[in-house]
């Protein structure tokens, strides 16, 4: 029996819990300095001078301002988010997977694929618009560009490193012929004889377009997050932009597998493996954007598509005339509306928000979108509402752009009711299709403690999983569970 473990941990907006930049990195030198410190080999010199960093760095540490005197924006909550990541995870995640695979290789005899990576991350921070007016669609935008840009820019660090390292020659070496082929691809190198320099640094030229385009796309919405001088975009236009992570992983793993089958395994298994597991990790995005948004908004966004179109109001109907509707639309090809039209019609300002977002999302890769979270989930309709409107501007499951759509079960009866509403969800042909034999759900503890105390809320959540598991398991799908 095959099983499986992943760990999601997610950024959420918590500005009073987000370090500003300036101290993670003085906390980081710090760090690093005292494991310097701790090396037996120091000479006194050196002791001396490490110790005169620490003593900078905690000095300027003192002299900051711990806190932000104004809540942030959200843009600046995903920017304090992304430093985590620059500042600390992206070193401790590989170093983590070279233990981790150290220890099944001694437990085991086994080694890691060289792409797996039990820990993902993912981000509210730019998406979570429940309760917060601040995180318009242009804001959610914005901030998956941003974290577009700032992991383009690191990868572009990884490739420099990548071409000092790889500088293996036709003289010296051989290649493997898949490598082969994928270096006769770069037309214009002066690299002819170091064919993973030829591929490396094409990725790097790549990636300086990748990086030109999204500022491009930002300083019309941000101009202060694009900065210093910048080559014009003409210069790139015999290359192509990485739009996806295999733009990235697929020549990484043939330069990976030619270097160990011409034996170069060592080299390999250095920084060029750190690179792979990094963009297994982090992907083109930094952290996929999960979105955010209460149930009754698509309540109100589908009852103002149904009345213009002079069928009904679908707020006033029952569950089951809601799921008939909502099925039959499914499974139709034909469109329900044209945005367009319904702005000439005249939409409530807070629709045209909900259906903008939308929008704005389906504009992007799947790789830089996580889930999308209803709070206040209270019905089956719930969920079929927002895959009906996700497919409405193009992200199905076809495709692969539909965002896995996660409930989120918040107060006491809403845990009392959701077994039988996720039972209604499994029965229906059009939902497990598209739930692709996984199916999320998200429980919140504080709402549901406070209407009926902890203690009686942790017994409930025993009996609302283990019904879940047995129904989900006879289908032969997979449930996850968020807290």
């Amino acid at each position: 029996m095959k099983s499986s473990l992943a760990l999601l941990p997610c950024h959420v907006p918590c500005y009073h819990a987000v370090n500003r930049k300036t101290l993670l990195r003085k906390y980081r030198s710090i760090t690093e300095t005292l494991s310097t410190l701790d090396r037996p080999d120091l000479l006194p010199y050196e002791r001396s001078v490490a110790m005169e960093k620490i003593f900078m760095d905690i000095a300027g540490t003192w002299g900051s301002d711990e806190i932000r005197r104004k809540k942030p924006t959200p843009q600046q909550e995903a920017s304090g988010g992304n430093a985590v990541i620059e500042t600390v995870l992206w070193d401790a995640v590989p170093a983590y997977l070279r233990k981790l695979n150290a220890q099944t290789r001694s437990s085991i005899g086994k080694r890691l694929p060289i792409d797996a990576v039990p820990i993902k991350f993912a981000s509210w921070i730019g998406g979570d618009r429940d309760g917060n007016p601040n995180v318009t669609p242009e804001v959610t935008r914005e901030v998956i560009l941003a974290q577009r840009l700032r992991a383009a820019k690191l990868f572009l660090k990884e490739m420099d490193i990548l071409y000092d390292e790889l500088a293996m020659s036709t003289t010296n070496a051989s290649f493997s012929p898949e490598m082969n082929k994928l270096a006769a691809t770069v037309e214009k190198s002066y690299d002819n004889m170091e064919k993973y320099r030829r591929v490396t640094g094409h990725l790097r030229i790549r990636l300086l377009k990748t990086i030109r385009v999204i500022e491009i796309d930002l300083t019309s919405m941000a101009p202060s997050i694009v900065t210093g001088n910048h080559i014009p975009l003409e210069d790139f236009n015999d290359v192509e932009s990485i739009t996806k992570k295999d733009d990235l992983m697929i020549p990484l793993k043939i330069m990976y597998d030619s270097l160990v089958s011409t034996g170069f395994a060592s080299v390999a298994d250095g920084s060029l493996l750190d690179t792979i597991r990094r963009l297994a990790a982090f992907g083109i995005s930094l952290v996929p954007v999960d979105i955010r948004e209460e149930s009754t908004l698509h309540t109100k966004a589908l009852d103002a598509i149904t009345q213009y179109l002079n069928i009904g109001s679908y707020e006033s109907w029952d569950e089951d005339a809601k799921l008939r509707f909502l099925q039959t639309e499914l499974s139709s090809k034909r469109p329900l509306f044209n945005l367009s039209d319904l702005i000439a019609h005249g939409l409530d300002e807070t629709v045209l928000k909900t259906l903008r977002v939308f929008e704005t999302i389906s504009k992007f890769e799947s790789e830089s979108l996580g889930a999308y979270v209803i709070s206040q989930s209270t019905a089956a309709s719930d969920v079929l509402a927002v895959m009906l409107l996700q497919q409405q501007f193009g992200m199905t499951p076809t495709n692969g752009k539909m965002m896995r759509v996660v409930p989120l079960f918040e107060t006491l009866n809403d845990l009392i009711n959701a077994p039988e509403i996720l039972e209604k969800l499994f029965k229906m042909n059009t939902f497990v299709a598209a739930a692709k034999g996984k199916m999320e759900v998200m429980v919140g503890y504080s709402d549901s403690a406070k209407d009926a105390g902890s203690a009686f809320v942790n017994l409930l959540y025993a009996n609302f999983f283990y019904p879940l598991w047995i129904t989900t398991a006879q289908i032969g799908c997979l449930l996850g569970s968020i807290y």
